[in-house]
C-alpha cells in the first residue's frame, strides 16, 4: 500500500463482497464463470456508464501505474504494455483492471483525502477497498468455496496463482495448489 494512502468512505469486508457480487449480475457475468475484464471496460461499460471513458495510453503518462482511475471523472487510463499483456490472456492484468473497475465504481465522485503515514484502518483505505473489490469481483465467494484446489480457483476464473492463493486464504480456505 502507498505510503501516503487515500482516505475514503468505510466499507467494510462484507459490504464490499455484496457489492461486487452485485455488480457482476447486473452486468450479465454468471457468478460461476470467468470475466474478461478488457472486454467490460472496452466495449460494455461504454453502454452502461453515462460518460465513462477507457483509454490506452504511453506507459509513462501513468509513471510507475499500470492503469489508473479518475477520483473525479468516469475516466479509466491503461498504460500500453499492460493493455497488450491483458489482450494476449495474462491471468494478472484481469485483477489489475477489476481494481480500478473497483475504484470507478467506489471512489470516483466520491470525497477523499490523503492521509499521512500508512496507518490507516483498511476499511477506509481506497487501495485495499479496491483489492477487495476486485478479488470478490473476479472470484466470487460461493463459487470459490466449491473449489478443491487453488488451481481450479485459478483456471475456472482466469486469475492468476497469487490472486488465487490470496482469495482462498482471505475465506480462510486450507486449499492444497
Amino acid at each position: 500500500m502507498a505510503n501516503n494512502p487515500i482516505i475514503v468512505a468505510p466499507r467494510s469486508r462484507k459490504q464490499i463482497e455484496e457489492y461486487a457480487l452485485a455488480v457482476r449480475r447486473a452486468l450479465g457475468v454468471s457468478d460461476g464463470s470467468a470475466v474478461d475484464m478488457l472486454r467490460l471496460l472496452e466495449l460494455v461499460l461504454p453502454r452502461v456508464l453515462d460518460e465513462y471513458s477507457f483509454e490506452v495510453v504511453a506507459d509513462r503518462e501513468l509513471g510507475e501505474a499500470e492503469a489508473t482511475t479518475s477520483m473525479t471523472e468516469r475516466s479509466i487510463k491503461m498504460g500500453l504494455t499492460c493493455y497488450e499483456a491483458a489482450r494476449q490472456g495474462q491471468a494478472r492484468y484481469a485483477f489489475t483492471l477489476a481494481h480500478e473497475l473497483g475504484h470507478l465504481l467506489m471512489h470516483t465522485g466520491s470525497s477523499a483525502q490523503m492521509a499521512r503515514g500508512n496507518s490507516v484502518k483498511p476499511y477506509v483505505n481506497a487501495e485495499w477497498q479496491a483489492d477487495t473489490f476486485a478479488s470478490a469481483f473476479l472470484m466470487p465467494e460461493g463459487e470459490v468455496r466449491r473449489c478443491s484446489c487453488v488451481r481450479e480457483i485459478l483456471t475456472r476464473f482466469r486469475v492468476s496463482r497469487r490472486a488465487a492463493e490470496v482469495r482462498a486464504s482471505v475465506l480462510n480456505l486450507d486449499l492444497p495448489f
